[in-house]
């Protein structure tokens, strides 16, 4: 039992805490994730980053979103300070499923599929001014000029042939992703982060990289983390998230997702290279994996 973190967790609570268990994830480099059992038998979920800015957003929206979209269910934020001399949130723990543990089977991994399929209308109708958050995503002129300088960052990794390809789709961004309202978007919709209970989702975890982007933004990052992981699980569970999601796979939105879906990695990639990340490899290997779905 580490009974400093104990301690905190009881100042912020007011309660008397009597465990705590390490739940951090073996990919994950800078977020420890502890599980704290407080004496009247509940629990909730204390997280430690030295992102001040990710944790930052996720407590002022932790407490913006709950009143602004109360038919989303965002994880209950019970207190947190990014201004710490070690930011943190503390949330409520959720009782459930983690969802990437419901791809084991194309049943599970359908039902999983829907749900999260059917937030994404609702996440782009969120209201999000007054939230401050990133316009990058949800402005095609400024995102080509970022994204041409992760390329220029990222082509000795890429190699020339890839490269040449990014920049060909580059190019091709104001055309394929202009003319739509921008919207809200979690930023890292994935099956790790929403918890499953009688085949709802009761959970939408970490909002560390929530902005204003593209409204195809999350749907492109759904389908690059589950068809790149889970590949075997893909024909069903793409054909039930987009259903859901209310949105078809025409070639125009094949083309938006696949572009949207190569400048997350290479903004991934520019990144690492710029604060060094030994996950690097990984975004590499998943930007030439977009490729070879076209």
């Amino acid at each position: 039992m580490h009974d400093g973190p104990i301690r905190e967790v009881e100042a912020l609570v007011g309660a008397r805490s009597i465990g705590i268990t390490d739940v951090t994830s073996p990919w994950e480099s800078a977020t420890r994730t502890q599980v704290v059992t407080l004496a009247s038998g509940e629990q909730v979920v204390l997280q430690r980053s030295p992102d001040r800015r990710g944790m930052g957003r996720r407590v002022r929206l932790g407490r913006l979103l709950p009143e602004r979209a109360p038919l989303i269910p965002w994880a209950h934020l019970v207190a947190g300070d990014a201004r710490a001399g070690e930011p943190f949130v503390v949330t409520r723990f959720a009782t459930g499923i983690r969802g990437s543990e419901l791809l084991a089977n194309d049943r599970q991994a359908a039902a999983l599929a829907a749900q999260m399929g059917l937030l994404i209308p609702a996440l782009a109708s969120v209201p999000n001014r007054a939230l401050r958050l990133s316009t990058l995503w949800g402005d095609p002129e400024r995102l080509v000029v970022a994204a041409g300088r992760w390329l220029a960052r990222s082509e000795p990794i890429l190699g020339s042939g890839a490269s040449a390809t990014v920049r060909r789709m580059i190019d091709r961004a104001p055309r394929l992703l202009g003319a739509v309202p921008s919207a809200f978007a979690h930023g890292d919709f994935a099956p790790v982060n929403v918890i499953m209970r009688e085949g709802a989702i009761v959970a939408l975890l970490d909002l560390e990289r929530a902005r204003v982007a593209h409204p195809l933004f999350d749907a492109a990052w759904w389908r690059l983390m589950v068809r790149s992981h889970h590949a075997e699980r893909w024909p069903v569970a793409g054909q039930a998230f987009f259903a859901a999601a209310g949105l078809d796979l025409s070639a125009p939105v094949v083309a938006q997702l696949d572009l949207l879906a190569v400048l997350q990695c290479l903004e991934m990639i520019g990144s690492s290279l710029r604060v060094g990340s030994a996950t690097r490899g990984s975004w590499v290997s998943r930007l030439h994996t977009v490729l070879d779905w076209r």
